[in-house]
């Protein structure tokens, strides 16, 4: 498998898996695996999505636990996408991955096609002046909004569908509305918190599509110490 120059290759999980990386470019952070880690599903015959996929280290740590759903990923940046397909690759990963826009899914997949979706969104708001990078597009909105994501995953669902994301805490209430308005009911979440003593600085979400209000959980908090 080709690793190039501008990239690296790095074992993970005591070696279980490896990842292909870019050296300056997009790297993952401790938010894919928080979510990862969030996501609870049925181990059946289903169908996930991993809305902005990046190197697809979501769609692979979700692999390593759940043996019989599909997996799918989308990802925009065609520097990402290559990584993602050999990544999926090289660690034996059955997965179908697609080059493509969030904002433009009606052109690449019917509507509910989908009983599980997942996103970690480029959620930063970006200053005027931000060079198109590939770290910028996928930390900044530059080239698609959470509400972009939360719409493309209303779209893909099936009803009785779940969506897990994570999002900012400083964007929460902006973040309820979205899924609200997308008729995607939030029913499950955990605060991510730097330390102990410290605010939240992210949420980590699960909502159902068409689910009723009432009846939501919040988790005990993860601690990033």
């Amino acid at each position: 498998m080709e690793i190039k120059e501008e990239e690296t290759l790095t074992p993970f999980l005591r070696g279980k898996i490896k990842i292909i990386q870019s050296k300056e470019g997009y790297r993952f952070n401790i938010d894919s695996l928080l979510l990862a880690s969030f996501v609870k599903i049925t181990d059946r015959p289903s169908k996930l999505i991993d809305l902005g996929t990046g190197s697809g280290i979501i769609l692979i740590l979700l692999s390593l636990k759940y043996k019989k759903v599909q997996l799918y990923g989308i990802e925009l940046q065609e520097s990402l996408f290559s990584q993602a397909w050999r990544n999926i690759h090289i660690n034996n990963i059955k997965a179908q991955l697609f080059k493509g826009d969030v904002r433009e899914i009606k052109r690449i997949f019917r509507s509910e096609s989908f009983e599980y979706a997942v996103f970690n969104p480029p959620y930063h708001q970006p200053p005027l002046d931000i060079e198109k990078t590939e770290k910028n597009i996928a930390r900044f909105e530059i080239e698609g909004k959470i509400k972009d994501f939360v719409k493309a995953s209303s779209y893909l669902l099936k009803n009785g569908g779940k969506l897990f994301a994570i999002i900012p805490s400083s964007r929460f209430s902006e973040f309820i509305t979205s899924l609200i308005e997308q008729n995607i009911q939030p029913k499950r979440y955990r605060t991510v918190h730097p330390t102990i003593d410290e605010s939240a600085t992210h949420v980590l979400l699960e909502g159902i599509k068409g689910g009723k209000s009432g009846g939501e959980t919040v988790e005990k908090a993860s601690y990033c110490l």
